[in-house]
């Protein structure tokens, strides 16, 4: 939200990279595995919450929760809900884990991935992306990096946003200043 406002941005698109999970999740307790519950695995992977933040910041959230199978098809659809969109728009990736600083799973965003989103930014568009801490020592610096490195990127221009009450997120972002040739 600050980013929106601050560059005076009505538009989200919410690239939810939604991932169907095949079996229930298995909770490992003293007495043997039991299934989470239903309403605890709804509860944390709830989109609707996504469109309530909508409706009470006043801000327009295009939601695609389009299950994420085929990662070339999805971010082709990515790029069709771009380029339908005249005013700016701020694209958020919301990958489970964020960036893929290696193998690529599911769970990850690749610099790829990244770049072909840039590429159909215009003018005055923001590109953000969510990412979850790492084992790492350095993993803030690392995310920022392949980030920042993806083909086209502009990458002195890439803002990193942190919290010290939510120490284990990580957002970059990137302002296309020109489009390209």
């Amino acid at each position: 939200m600050h980013l929106a406002r601050r560059e005076k941005i009505s538009t989200v698109i919410h690239v939810a990279m939604y991932r169907v999970d095949p079996t229930p999740a298995l909770l490992a307790t003293a007495f043997g595995n039991v299934e989470i519950p239903v309403e605890v695995i709804r509860h944390f992977r709830s989109l609707g919450d996504i469109a309530r933040l909508g409706a009470v910041t006043g801000l327009e959230i295009e939601l695609l929760k389009q299950p994420f199978t085929d990662r070339v098809a999805y971010f082709e659809q990515v790029c069709e809900r771009i380029s339908a969109r005249s005013a700016p728009v701020i694209v958020f990736l919301d990958p489970d884990v964020g960036l893929a600083f290696d193998i690529a799973g599911p769970e990850h965003v690749t610099s790829t991935d990244v770049s072909k989103l840039f590429s159909m930014l215009r003018r005055g568009d923001m590109l953000v992306c969510y990412q979850h801490a790492r084992r790492q020592k350095d993993w803030r610096g690392r995310a920022r990096r392949a980030f920042a490195n993806a083909p086209g990127m502009p990458s002195f221009e890439v803002e990193a946003l942190s919290s010290k009450q939510e120490h284990h997120v990580l957002l970059l972002a990137v302002k296309k200043q020109a489009d390209a040739p």
